[in-house]
């Protein structure tokens, strides 16, 4: 499941996405900075007044900041099933028309 974000609070809004509640296992969203040990930087998400951000995993949920601005109605969020390859291969393809051909 993905998630969208939408902004309603008139403002620019700027989100710190901690590791130990955004990454996971299979995937972590941080930086790293390189050099002769990693370090590893949290990333953060900037959303502009009343534009959205999409496809965003679940786990941005989990962070307390997005939490409050959700429940404080700053934040809207809209949850979109992935779609599935049968979906998309079912649906019929139109080729290309050459110039001069009929319609």
């Amino acid at each position: 499941m993905t998630v969208t974000l939408i902004n309603h609070s008139g403002r620019c809004l700027s989100l710190n996405l901690p590791h130990a509640q955004v990454c996971s296992s299979e995937r972590c969203f941080c930086t790293t900075r390189p050099g002769r040990t990693p370090l590893r930087l949290c990333r953060s998400l900037t959303l502009p007044a009343g534009h959205a951000l999409t496809a965003l995993p679940e786990s941005f949920l989990d962070v307390s900041e997005v939490r409050a601005l959700v429940l404080r109605g700053d934040l809207e969020v809209r949850r979109t099933p992935p779609k599935s390859p049968a979906d998309s291969a079912s649906a019929p393809k139109r080729s290309r028309r050459k110039r001069g051909e009929p319609r």
